[in-house]
């Protein structure tokens, strides 16, 4: 999700709905309207991966050297991100737990122990990358997706011969595991693949999402070639289909998890995520505000929006403040984020501006 995206105002405006949506899932309404809204916001992270992917080689890089350099670049740039991100919670709990007297080194032995560092080589997850203070495992993202583009560069020479077969496999695999969740839970690993980091790893969700987004991005440039200047006009005479699609991902979403159970990933994600990108080749309205927040602080809420949680569960904790409700905290934690990752910042740019007039 590191900014590699050229301006497009619509995916700007998604960027700033899947982050709000990811804050959904990690605050959680409650009832049915809850269960049909987590369902719908398991749109966003597939989302992302795809979105990493349809940028990463849009001009339709066919020799190995030259997919190596980008994925190269954006593995480095990664990098950096995820182990900034990390350090900050880290140091996070490691204050925490001082705070409250726990012993360090048993938090230090138990957080990194050889079957959670299992955990997270097979999963991107365990406690390495959550813990008592920060319960939620979003990070797992940076690292699939760090997987994901890391394969891309080691694989570079074969990339365009495999990757749509590897798509087709990738989901068969991820949505036959779902099935097996439903109706014949096995134990691979000794884990029960309910689990919801068996399935939803780099492997079935990081990998195909974003070769997915790599195949859209060959798909809509070889449109552009076909049709040239009147591209975006044919598919905006289109975009009523498009939006049916999204709208029918959506529904089916809804469905799925109210017949099937929770999941990860539902077969109506994966619908809507491809209606999504096929509505951003369209002219779309956006309007004037909420796309800039998408552009400059949909990252930084996807990576801190968990610690504003913990914060907040803290404080509550304590008797500082009284705990939300189920119905208020969702909403309560997306004023935060967006307080303190998008107008802060601009009330201090504007700020460093006049100073220096």
């Amino acid at each position: 999700m590191a900014k590699i995206m050229k301006e497009n105002k619509f995916l700007y405006l998604v960027n700033f709905i899947a982050c709000m949506l990811v804050i959904v899932i990690h605050t959680r309404f409650p009832g049915n309207f809850g269960t049909a809204m987590d369902a719908v916001s398991r749109i966003a992270v597939p989302y992302f991966f795809a979105l990493s992917g349809r940028f990463l080689l849009r001009d339709g890089d066919e020799d190995t050297d030259k997919i190596r350099e980008k994925s190269g670049r954006y593995l480095v740039k990664l990098l950096k991100i995820t182990g900034i991100v990390y350090a900050v919670y880290f140091v996070f709990s490691l204050l925490i737990h001082i705070y409250l007297g726990d012993s360090i080194k048993e938090w230090l032995v138990s957080k990194y122990s050889p079957k959670e560092a299992l955990w997270f080589v097979l999963f991107n997850s365990g406690t390495f990358v959550y813990d008592s203070v920060f319960t939620f495992d979003h990070m797992w993202f940076l690292f699939a997706l760090i997987y994901a583009i890391g394969l891309i560069y080691i694989f570079a020479g074969v990339l365009r011969k495999w990757y749509k077969w590897l798509i087709a496999g990738l989901l068969f695999m991820l949505y036959f595991g779902e099935a097996l969740q439903t109706y014949y839970p096995i134990r691979p690993f000794d884990i029960s693949i309910t689990t919801w980091y068996v399935m939803r790893n780099w492997l079935f969700v990081g990998l195909p999402f974003v070769l997915i987004g790599i195949f859209l991005s060959d798909i809509f440039r070889e449109k552009k070639q076909e049709y040239g200047d009147s591209y975006v006009e044919v598919m905006t005479k289109k975009k009523p289909v498009f939006i049916l699609m999204i709208a029918a991902g959506i529904a089916c979403s809804v469905a799925e998890t109210f017949i099937f159970g929770k999941k990860e990933v539902y077969v109506g994600s994966l619908i809507a995520v491809v209606g999504i990108f096929l509505l951003s080749e369209c002219e779309a309205g956006c309007g004037k505000y909420l796309y800039k927040i998408g552009k400059k602080s949909s990252d930084v809420i996807y990576y801190y929006h968990v610690l504003v949680i913990a914060v907040l569960d803290r404080l509550s904790y304590s008797g500082v403040i009284p705990y939300p409700s189920m119905r208020v905290k969702p909403v309560l934690v997306m004023i935060l984020c967006l307080m303190i990752f998008y107008v802060t910042p601009i009330v201090f740019e504007q700020k460093i501006c006049v100073k220096g007039k």
